[in-house]
């Protein structure tokens, strides 16, 4: 880096520190920015993962909560169950109707006696407000094979049922609760129980679906949008059926991968040697150790509040559990995060692009402002140079004028006064064009648009040329094409135009004194054109400065080798002009063989010539 920076100026060298520095701290910055990333994107994936998880636990709390409060409004208490007073426990139910504030159960069975052949099968009536004998209903099929008769006049509870607990068959659905009554032991818990009967409570699937699962959908995966998961209520342990979806489109295919999934209430399962902790009740096993804190009078009184407790619930391991299964609707919790993160590292990265695209116009425009006072510099330099030789040579005839040194013989005064006159001409040429040049970048030069005959303009600007082209000693090829088609533009800027390019061929042509003005018509980008092309056979130009000539104050490097004075406005007036009457300049240049530029006009299309020449009045 060193040596490199001993031939750059220090105002250059300072310059590439600041640009590295400012690359190396936005190199950190992207670094820090993806790792910062990472970090937020796994922290945003363990709240919503939490958030997900409490979201389902309380859904399911809710779930068992409701139908806890359920189900003991329609738990008959021991007295009934003792006296198997089933006409008065028929009284109360119809209070318990009345008081649910959902209408799942649709019907109640008590199946009574079920361990010998005179087992009955209750329904109640709601209308007569009773229990009524009735012939065994096929959709009960399960029950039976759920609740087989174990010895004959010797009714004990089936070793996987709970004694105390409502187990839901969700293939009906169905609530199922044993009836017992007790004595108080004096050996084991239930040596001396007496099971009277099942009381079945069959649900309504509409009910479920539309009062209770939609409701809590709703109001733990909704939002004022929408549901921002699908929700599913599944069965079965893959997704064979759906009980309940949040959006109607929803089939099993799209559930699969689900962001959590859990079961609505536990199931029993006996061969693992232990009993399965519900919500709102006690782990406790089979072997009658660790009875559950009920009194053995009646059945379990619920807590107040939205705290455990209750009857307990558990679903019958049959294969048809339901499932709460989520999933986010924009894929997968993984593809919500990864989504956020990829728009935050596009956010982060596109303000990170934009600071460094701004530094590099501000270190673009720093240093291209460096260099147009730079020019602006050498433009007065040259200026000032282009006004002091022909200031001088009037100065210096003046003087030889006023102090009779030049005797009015052989004319000598009448060239003195046109020597004035020519180097007078000169000044008011380079004030005229540093005037024209500032009326151009102020906006205030006006031209004059209207149909002209281009060979016209090249001749009458070649007439006025033409003595100047010869006391330089210029050999002029003249090919001006005739009958071209009409161009909508100043004939004076044109003119000019042709002047400026004229002007700048003799001025570098070097010793190869020869320049041709052509005239044509070609295709162009947006149609026909009309083509001015002056050359010369000069020194040309360096293909590194062609880019730059037409910019204001520039001058090539051959100009300045050759100490060729110069103002650097010309070319760059040239190409406003011809821009500002809908055209442009071109140029084709090699360093040694001279240069060649080409004004590009629009050709006017003959339907718009023959509608000017009808408008014309007669």
């Amino acid at each position: 880096m060193l040596p490199v920076m001993r031939f750059l100026p220090s105002r250059t060298t300072w310059s590439v520190i600041i640009v590295v520095c400012l690359v190396a701290i936005l190199a950190v910055l992207a670094v820090l920015q993806y790792i910062w990333s990472g970090e937020v994107s796994e922290a945003e994936r363990e709240r919503m993962q939490a958030s997900l998880r409490t979201s389902t636990l309380q859904f399911r709390q809710e779930f068992n909560r409701d139908l806890q409060q359920l189900v003991f409004a329609f738990q008959p208490d021991a007295a009934v169950i003792s006296s198997q007073d089933w006409r008065r426990y028929a009284s109360n139910l119809d209070d318990a109707f009345n008081n649910t504030d959902r209408r799942i159960v649709s019907s109640v069975y008590l199946w009574v006696s079920p361990w010998d052949d005179g087992e009955q099968l209750l329904k109640f009536d709601r209308q007569t407000k009773s229990f009524e004998t009735v012939g065994w209903v096929p959709a009960l099929d399960s029950v039976r094979e759920r609740y087989p008769r174990t010895a004959i006049n010797q009714p004990r509870l089936p070793s996987d049922v709970r004694p105390f607990a409502w187990t839901m068959l969700a293939r009906i659905p169905l609530l199922v609760h044993p009836l017992f009554v007790f004595q108080q032991p004096a050996g084991p818990p239930m040596a001396n129980s007496h099971l009277v009967g099942y009381l079945m409570l069959e649900l309504s699937m509409d009910a479920i679906r539309e009062d209770l699962l939609s409701e809590l959908g709703q109001r733990y995966f909704g939002g004022p949008e929408g549901f921002s998961y699908d929700v599913a209520i599944v069965s079965g342990p893959d997704v064979g059926s759906i009980i309940y979806k949040s959006d109607p489109k929803l089939v099993p295919s799209s559930l699969t991968a689900p962001d959590a999934r859990i079961p609505l209430l536990d199931a029993v399962r006996t061969r693992a040697g232990r009993w399965p902790t519900a919500i709102g009740g006690d782990a406790r096993a089979p072997d009658g150790t660790r009875p559950p804190p009920m009194a053995l009078t009646g059945p379990p009184q619920p807590r107040q509040g939205r705290g455990r407790g209750g009857p307990i619930l558990f679903s019958d391991s049959d294969g048809a559990e339901w499932d709460l299964v989520v999933k986010n609707r924009q894929g997968s919790l993984e593809a919500v995060v990864d989504h956020s993160r990829r728009r935050n590292l596009g956010i982060s990265f596109g303000i990170l692009l934009l600071l460094a695209t701004s530094m590099t116009l501000i270190i673009g425009y720093s240093q291209r402002t460096q260099r147009l006072a730079q020019l602006q510099m050498d433009f007065v330099a040259g200026v000032s140079h282009e006004l002091r030789t022909p200031l001088a040579v009037i100065c210096s005839a003046g003087e030889n004028l006023a102090d009779g040194v030049v005797a009015d013989s052989n004319g000598q005064i009448r060239q003195y006064g046109e020597l004035i006159r020519e180097e007078g001409w000169k000044l008011k040429g380079v004030v005229d064009q540093v005037l024209q040049f500032a009326s151009i970048q102020r906006g205030r030069r006006q031209y004059n648009l209207q149909p002209i005959q281009v060979q016209e303009i090249c001749e009458d600007t070649l007439a006025k040329e033409s003595p100047r082209i010869q006391a330089a000693g210029f050999e002029i090829e003249n090919d001006i094409a005739r009958a071209l088609p009409l161009v909508n533009a100043d004939a004076s800027a044109l003119s000019q135009c042709i002047q400026d390019l004229i002007a700048n061929a003799l001025k570098y042509s070097g010793d190869r004194r020869w320049l041709a003005v052509r005239t044509g018509t070609a295709e162009g980008k947006n149609g026909l054109e009309v083509l001015i092309t002056v050359e010369d056979k000069g020194i040309g130009i360096d293909p590194s400065d062609v880019p730059h000539i037409f910019e204001p104050f520039y001058r090539g490097q051959g100009a300045l080798a050759s100490q060729i004075h110069g103002t650097g406005l010309g070319l760059c007036m040239v190409r406003k002009s011809a821009t500002a009457m809908g055209g442009d300049v071109t140029v084709k240049s090699s360093p040694g063989k001279g240069s060649i530029f080409t004004i590009h006009l629009p050709a006017m299309p003959p339907d718009a010539v023959v509608s000017l020449a009808g408008s014309q009045p007669s």
